[in-house]
């Protein structure tokens, strides 16, 4: 109602200002003519026809109204003031409102600031045709529980990265820890001997008498102020080796790949420091203490405990090198070298040993928004077998000797991926792999040569934006037989089929509202 008068009163004041600024020019006519009539003689005129003595003159109208639009525009400026006092009303209080709303909501993001936290849990159930006894898949490291559910492993992660715009955010750092099956993986491989060559029995995860507990990663890292920023890193982290990860959720494919497995080691504790020279090229050189190494360990073994034999005898020295040149292409070449035990004195405390060396190389092409293809290709050398060997005190040092040992050793395989996105939910994905590791150094020992492939397709879905589920089919088969079956039918064959339905949960406060 109030809008509606001050819009008739608006209405009003434009129309009196427009008569009064066409009635002005009028009058000043009508005046100028009555001074030209006048200078000339007139006609008499009937009395009746004489304007009256009491009449205004033009001049006097013009007056009047000039202080007509005078007030007319004092009435405008009232009216200016009331509108805009009525409309600060009613504006004030919905803008006051949600910043009421936005200061009493608290997010974890905004609890957390720079600090990301982020895990996932990761369940499935598999089926293998073979029905091995002890329900163990071959062939297989984080996924070898089969013909039931199993809970692979759970994750938490705390992260900060190192920021250049402050001195103390250059600091940052990340933690990771996890509990389940594959943790228990991880954690037998640390500091044992097993899945570092030369175990007893050759296997590279050993008896799994690790703890279903592990710290993945613990490490700091600081952004230095040289040149375009150098990040040096401390602690123990993931190795930077091969085409996949720990984490399942962030592979294509569900189950872990042969040269996962085998051909690469999981972590490394140690040092590195990153130089990006430019966002297409970044170098990384590394210092750590080997392979699934926290501490070097020269405690002897035997082959009853699990020997040490083939373990790191010293730093192992590493270098990544990451080339971006288009966005359709990136290559990565590792390569990693460093002294591990070829023999041991209990006696005497003597050793001997060699140079364990792996070539790493990851190619990745994008080709556009549906497509994508990875390439990874590992070949290690280095160590010999020692036997027969004997030490004797001869004073002041000790004479150890071997038998003369075995050509030095090697193992290399090739895997290749392609996924297709179907939507932005949904993909699929398949890769294939050939490994072969003759010597057995790696575990995989059958027969007179251990070579394997596998086959596997994945198709994979995003129920919610947290939840990804996966079907997947995986056929192994190897050069010898090394499948087992069930007790009823005890013979083991050379292939294996498995099928398997995952679900991975994962969360991020970075996505929190």
């Amino acid at each position: 109602m109030n809008r509606m008068k001050c819009f008739s009163r608006w209405a009003m004041a434009i129309v009196a200002v427009g008569l009064a600024l066409g009635w002005s020019p009028a009058s000043r006519a009508e005046g100028n003519a009555s001074e030209t009539a006048a200078a000339q003689p007139a006609p008499a005129a009937p009395a009746a026809t004489q304007p009256a003595a009491a009449q205004p003159t033009s001049d006097q109208r013009l007056e009047e109204l000039e202080k007509q639009m005078a007030l007319l525009e004092q009435e405008i400026a009232s009216l200016k003031a009331e509108s805009a006092a009525a409309a600060a009303v009613p504006a004030a209080a919905p803008s006051s409102a949600p910043s009421r709303a936005e200061d009493a909501k608290i997010s974890l993001a905004g609890l957390l600031g720079n600090v990301t936290l982020s895990g996932f849990g990761d369940v499935y159930y598999s089926y293998d045709n073979n029905h091995p006894f002890n329900n163990q898949a071959g062939l297989r490291s984080f996924e070898a529980p089969t013909n039931g559910f199993n809970f692979n492993m759970a994750e938490l992660i705390l992260d900060k990265a190192p920021d250049a715009m402050s001195p103390d955010g250059r600091l940052g750092y990340h933690i990771a820890a996890g509990y389940g099956y594959a943790a228990k993986i991880i954690d037998s491989t640390d500091n044992t001997g097993f899945g570092s060559g030369f175990a007893f029995p050759p296997s590279p995860f050993g008896s799994i008498a690790g703890s279903n507990f592990f710290l993945k990663e613990a490490y700091l890292s600081y952004l230095a102020p040289v040149g375009k920023g150098l990040t040096v890193t401390v602690g123990k982290f993931v190795t930077p080796m091969g085409a996949e990860v720990i984490e399942s959720g962030s592979n294509w494919n569900y189950s872990r790949g042969l040269l996962f497995d085998y051909a690469i080691p999981f972590f490394h504790f140690g040092a590195s420091a990153k130089y990006a020279f430019s966002p297409k090229v970044a170098l990384t050189g590394f210092l750590v203490n080997g392979w699934n190494n926290t501490i070097i360990n020269h405690t002897p073994g035997n082959v009853f405990t699990g020997s040490i034999i083939g373990a790191s005898s010293g730093l192992t020295y590493g270098a990544s090198l990451s080339v971006t040149p288009t966005m359709k292409w990136s290559i990565t070449e590792n390569y990693f070298a460093g002294p591990v035990l070829g023999a041991f004195s209990e006696s005497t405390g003597a050793s001997i040993s060699d140079w364990k060396q792996i070539s790493d190389t990851v190619i990745s092409y994008t080709p556009n928004s549906k497509w994508a293809f990875t390439i990874n290709g590992d070949y290690g050398f280095g160590p010999r077998f020692y036997s027969s060997c004997d030490s004797a005190v001869v004073r002041p040092q000790v004479i150890f000797t071997c038998d003369p040992p075995s050509p030095a050793v090697d193992w290399w395989g090739v895997a290749g991926y392609a996924k297709y996105t179907l939507s932005p939910k949904t993909n699929f994905a398949v890769r294939y792999e050939y490994y072969d590791d003759p010597w057995g150094y790696t575990g995989l020992v059958f027969g007179d040569r251990g070579r394997a492939q596998e086959v596997t397709g994945t198709y994979s879905y995003n129920l919610t934006s947290g939840l990804l589920v996966r079907g997947e089919y995986r056929y192994d088969f190897a050069s010898d037989r090394i499948f087992d079956q069930s007790i009823s039918n005890e013979k083991s064959v050379k292939e294996q089929n498995t099928a398997t339905i995952s679900f991975v949960y994962s969360f991020s406060s970075a996505n929190a509202k």
